[in-house]
Order: structure tokens, then sequence, then C-alpha cells
């Protein structure tokens, strides 16, 4: 069952947000720029909410974390605007078979410490990662990988039989190769998650410290991290990727509500929103002017069915019209329309525009049909 699609941001993200460190700005009556020029080493603000975990990249699963490990950590390969992949720690991943795949690494690359990102960086990572001993809620993303079952046992409480994936060869200093347990032809599109991120040699040595003060091989480093107030990165400005910071760096600040969040923004206490309230959606152009963004936004917003309470198991599994149904009951034209003002459009497929094989009016339970 989908929910309403997202298809605009309406605040901004990171990489528009650059305009609110701008000194002046605007449009004139002509509608160019008015002379405002962003400064390089600026700061900018944005509105997040207390990460649930410490900053893992086994266990990092919810936005108001992942937004500061996209800047903290690369990973392998990215996505450009039209779903293909970009290399950006990898110089190339390559296989014949699907089930086979190598990865050649760019030279020269360090974590935020100075030590020397390697091959060995990438495998370490994704075994302690995959280690049910250590207990990331992000493990799965491993499954593919020939051996999980020996280091990741699905029966609670088993204990694993290798501490490393079968399927993980380092070859040298800058290539390893990874063997899936079957062919998975878009494994590739996986390496962009940062499950698949590497870590440096100090996070086994106290891996605690490494989720509080992570060392990362992105395109900002750490800064600090006042706990439910706000976390801030820095530019790092030994960074090898084509995605380089374009500031100075990003304070993230913590609220707990939505609606805080715009009478700071309004009155200049923080410069980005990820989103806004539904009660203020009818009025943020109006009070923002130029500051306010609209843009595409590849994401998909669902209502899942709690499967594990008993109503949904018990005593056989739900016929899956029921579900289908509940779908059907939705009516997503009227709620984006009045409730959400026009910011987002109705699902009909099951990934947004944007997603590579994205179709329009593929699923029919989509359908308002009460």
């Amino acid at each position: 069952m989908r929910g309403a699609k997202s298809a605009k941001w309406v605040a901004g993200a990171i990489i528009v947000a650059l305009a609110a460190t701008a000194c002046g700005g605007g449009k004139d009556d002509k509608g160019t720029d008015a002379g405002g020029k962003v400064d390089p080493n600026g700061i900018f603000s944005i509105e997040v909410g207390e990460p649930e975990k410490p900053l893992l990249t086994g266990d990092t699963m919810e936005s108001n974390g992942s937004i500061v490990m996209a800047g903290l950590f690369s990973t392998l390969v990215d996505y450009k605007a039209d779903g293909s992949l970009e290399m950006i720690n990898a110089e190339s991943v390559t296989t014949t078979d699907s089930k086979l795949w190598t990865v050649k690494l760019k030279k020269g690359w360090k974590f935020h410490d100075g030590t020397p990102v390697t091959a060995k960086s990438f495998v370490d990572a994704w075994n302690w990662n995959a280690n049910v001993e250590n207990a990331q809620g992000l493990a799965s993303w491993y499954a593919d990988i020939a051996g999980f079952e020996k280091v990741h046992p699905e029966a609670e409480g088993a204990k694993p039989t290798s501490k490393t994936l079968d399927g993980l060869k380092v070859v040298d200093e800058n290539t390893f190769t990874i063997e899936l347990a079957k062919p998975v032809p878009y494994f590739a599109h996986k390496l962009a998650y940062i499950s698949f991120a590497p870590l440096p040699e100090s996070f086994f040595k106290d891996p605690k410290a490494g989720g509080e003060k992570p060392v990362g091989n992105g395109p900002y480093k750490f800064k600090s991290w006042d706990h439910k107030k706000q976390i801030e990165i820095v530019r790092y400005d030994d960074y090898q990727g084509p995605n380089k910071a374009k500031n100075g760096g990003v304070v993230f600040k913590n609220y707990t509500t939505l609606e805080a969040a715009y009478e700071d923004l309004k009155s200049g206490n923080v410069d980005v929103l990820r989103q806004i309230a539904p009660k203020d959606l009818p009025v943020y152009r109006q009070d923002l002017g130029d500051r306010a963004v609209d843009q595409p936004y590849s994401s998909i917003q669902t209502l899942a069915i709690a499967f594990y309470a008993d109503q949904w198991k018990k005593p056989k599994p739900v016929d899956p019209k029921v579900i289908q149904g509940l779908s059907m009951a939705i009516d997503r034209a009227t709620i984006t329309k009045t409730v959400l003002n026009g910011t987002r459009e109705p699902a009909t497929g099951w990934v947004a525009k944007g997603v590579l094989g994205y179709q329009p009016n593929a699923v029919e339970v989509t359908k308002f049909d009460p």
C-alpha cells in the first residue's frame, strides 16, 4: 500500500541551501541575480532531530542520522540524476556474470584522520557490520554476499561460525572482489548505500568512540556533537571525490517539531528546513519569498501494515485483498491537494519519478475506489 509520493522538496535540500549563506542577494525586477555572492567558506544550518543511534555505517537507518552520515562518508558509487551510477571512491565496479564483482579504488584517498582508504578498509568494515555479534541493523544488506549465513546466522541467539564473509577477497591495496551467493544484476546500485562505506583502522580499536566521533572519507569531517542540540561538520579540504563541499560546513540543529523549526527559519535562526508542517504549507511562499524552494525530489511516502501484530498473523495471514482494499480507500488526490497543499503528487507506482525503472500508473490498487 503506497502513500502520497513526495514530488517537491518544499524548503530546499543541502545542495540548494548555499543561497542561505550568501551576502546580499535575491533577484531584481527582471528576475536576474541581484549581485549576492555565496561565501565559499560559509557555514549554514539545517533542521534535523536527534539521531536515533550512534553514527555507525552499519546501524544508521533513519533520516536524522543519515543526513549527517551522507556528508561524513563516501561510498564506492552514487546516483546521477537519471538514476545511473557515478564512480565516487571507486575507479570501477565490474562484472561479467553478475555474481563475481571486481572493485578498483581511486588512488590517493584518505580518511579524515590521514590514514589511507584501501581495499581492506572496505572489506574489514563490511565484515564487522555483517557479524551478528555486533548487532548492526543494516547487516542484511550484505546477505547477497557468499558466506553471509556463517557470520550472521538466522536462528535467534546463534553464534557466527566465521567472522569474515567468504565472498570478500582483498586482491591488492586498491582492488577487492565480491562473490555473491547467486547473480544479482543490480548489485552495483546497492553499493551506494551507507552500509557499504569504508571504515578506518581506528574504528575497530574503539567502535563506541567511532559512533560518537565518526572518522569518515567524505567531503565533510566531524567536528562536534552536542546531544539533542546540534551536530557540526566542516569541509574536508583534502577530499578527492567529485562531490566536493562548496561551503565551509553544516550545522544540524535539533528540533522536536517542524512548527518550532519554521518559526526559527522565519526569524533567521536556522537556514534550511527539510520539510514544512501542513499548517504552514499555505503560507510558506509568502513568508519566505525567494528563500522558498520547490524542486522535484525522488521519494515515496508509504503506510506500512504491522504484520507482526496478532490481528495480521493469527490464526492465518490476512487475505491480501484486505490490504489492497485499504489502499484503495485512501484518497491520495484529495490529500495531496488539500492537506499537503499541492506539494506532493499521488503515487501511481512502486517507486518515485527519477528512480530507474519508474513506470506511471503501474499499480491498480492506488486508484481511489471506496
